[in-house]
């Protein structure tokens, strides 16, 4: 009997898609209707589920949950599925391999670009006709700038060769705790680790996000820290929008404790129109895009639908995120 697996929003790639139909009878869903989604859940017999951002795996819809044998995100970071109680229930939840690390950090980078160029300044200037908003006004250089990443993940690390090798750049790791194999990456790298996340806001002409969304980092980057920031300081978020206090960043932006951000995640996604970002100067903004280059869409896209599949089926994979806690 065919496997029966449940869609919440187009994959990233049509190839991706073609393969889930391929192993798979697939009821797509469009749009994110909690509702009508755990109706069609426990009226059918649906092996898997697999979704994207914006959508979300609810307690509501793993109460739905009947024959579901396991629940795919679509990248690497799963908080918009209730991981718990999908694991109270006995639901595999699988994770996308690190497929789209090269495309996040070279987005880090175009974003880091931005800011301390003021790309988005420049080109509102050069809409409204005003070429002579280059008089006076000066970008800046990235060769010999602090760099300074709030966590050392797969991401951070490709980031930080990029900026100390491509761009010349000093670069501090902030990091939980330093270990042996972390301070021979870091030395490998020709960069410095601190636990201190003081010391990274305090010290850097630049500070790129790199931590998971968890219910310790929420909200965790604050005032508090810009406040020690150099006036000529750029913030770059291609983490999650959620590790980020939004309205503290506009007041330090507006108060002057920085010069600009650059930011592709939201803590609501998409922003909704009177979100402050909107209306405070010097932040440039992209759409979540930072994981999906065409490369890394295609491959992951092919990938999360293969392995949902085999996850379906009993086999044992790296990405099962719960795989520990579901073990007998």
């Amino acid at each position: 009997m065919s496997l029966h697996i449940v869609q919440i929003y187009p994959m990233y790639h049509p190839d991706g898609e073609e393969k889930l139909n391929q192993l798979a009878s697939v009821k797509r869903f469009e749009t994110f209707d909690e509702q009508a989604i755990a109706d069609y859940v426990q009226q059918h017999p649906v092996d898997g589920i697999i979704l994207r951002a914006p959508a979300r795996i609810t307690p509501t819809i793993l109460d739905a949950c009947k024959t579901v044998k396991a629940i795919s995100g679509a990248g690497i970071g799963l908080d918009n599925i209730d991981v718990a109680y999908a694991t109270e229930k006995g639901i595999k939840v699988l994770h996308a391999p690190k497929l789209n690390s090269l495309a996040t950090a070279e987005h880090t980078m175009a974003l880091l670009l931005a800011a301390m160029k003021d790309i988005s300044g420049f080109h509102m200037e050069m809409k409204d006709g005003n070429f002579s908003s280059r008089d006076g006004r000066y970008t800046m250089e990235l060769r010999g700038k602090t760099l300074g990443l709030i966590g050392f993940g797969s991401i951070a690390q490709q980031v930080a060769a990029m900026a100390r090798n491509g761009f010349g750049m000093e670069v501090l790791a902030g990091v939980r705790s330093i270990t042996e194999e972390r301070q021979a990456l870091a030395d490998s790298l020709g960069i410095g680790l601190t636990t201190s996340m003081v010391e990274v806001f305090t010290e850097s002409d630049a500070v790129s996000l790199h931590i998971p969304l968890t219910d310790q980092t929420r909200g965790l980057i604050d005032g508090k820290y810009f406040e020690r920031m150099k006036p000529t300081a750029v913030l770059v978020n291609t983490a999650r929008g959620g590790v980020l206090n939004e309205t503290d960043l506009c007041e330090a932006l507006e108060g002057g404790k920085l010069l600009r951000a650059a930011v592709d995640v939201y803590e609501a996604e998409p922003p909704a129109p009177d979100h402050p970002f909107f209306s405070t100067e010097g932040i440039t903004m992209t759409p979540h895009i930072g994981g999906i280059s065409l490369e890394a869409a295609r491959e992951t896209s092919v990938i999360i639908a293969e392995n949902l599949v085999k996850a379906i089926r009993g086999e044992v994979l790296s990405v099962i995120a719960n795989a520990e806690k579901l073990a007998p």
